[in-house]
């Protein structure tokens, strides 16, 4: 079954719940338009967002396309709307890739990841500011890595990378490969626990992306200037 049946066929348990929006077929794509409506902790309607969400061929491994169609939110990476296709920049390429490992639901997407993110919106617009916000480009990919193997040291998340892909099985009351002095079981099993479920594939493609940044870069020139001194 290819991505945009299985976007259509999801569809339906999407439009029973949300009343507001409806299934399109736009160009041989389905779509799902309308408005989508975000409540308060009180019950109330805490505002209201007019968007559509197109499937992609590769769903449910890839998260679908999301448009905020109202003209309400600045076309800008700055608000995390990509200006070229101007849909939604809803996660990191690195956690869209962890989120949709074993496949996602429709529904499920936009309980979650959609509305949590014109939920951010509504704080922006209120505050000034996002919440919780990653930074744009490789900076978001380090951001990425520093949360999940917990450090800033990017060569110890270069070697967290490399115990995966190399496969090693990590004793749970070793010291952690990352040098904290912590036991494995209380400092990295669950970074690794979590990575080491993607294929090798998207191991390399991380370990090689974040090679590819000029945080990266940076680092390994200090560090050779350090061993030229």
């Amino acid at each position: 079954m290819n991505g945009y049946t299985l976007f259509k066929e999801q569809a339906t348990a999407v439009t029973e719940k949300y009343k507001e929006l409806s299934l399109k077929n736009e160009g041989g794509i389905p779509c799902i338009f309308g408005s989508l409506v975000l409540m308060n902790d009180g019950g109330g309607v805490e505002d209201t967002f007019q968007i559509e969400i197109k499937a992609v061929a590769d769903f449910p491994n890839r998260f679908p396309e999301v448009y905020e169609t109202g003209g309400r939110i600045p076309r800008n990476v700055d608000w995390h709307i990509f200006e070229q296709t101007g849909n939604c920049c809803l996660a990191s390429p690195p956690e869209e890739i962890i989120i949709c490992n074993s496949g996602i639901a429709l529904l499920s997407f936009i309980d979650n990841q959609v509305k949590n993110y014109f939920y951010s919106q509504i704080f922006r617009n209120q505050n000034g500011y996002f919440l919780k916000e990653r930074s744009h480009g490789s900076k978001g990919w380090i951001e990425f890595f520093e949360e999940t193997f917990m450090t800033n040291n990017i060569f110890n998340i270069e070697f967290g990378l490399n115990q995966i892909i190399e496969g090693k099985k990590i004793d749970r009351v070793s010291m952690c490969f990352c040098g904290s002095g912590k036991k494995y079981r209380k400092c990295h099993k669950k970074s690794y626990d979590i990575l080491s479920k993607l294929s090798l594939e998207h191991i390399h493609y991380f370990l090689h992306s974040l090679r590819e940044t000029n945080e990266y870069k940076i680092a390994v020139h200090h560090r050779n200037q350090l061993k030229v001194r």
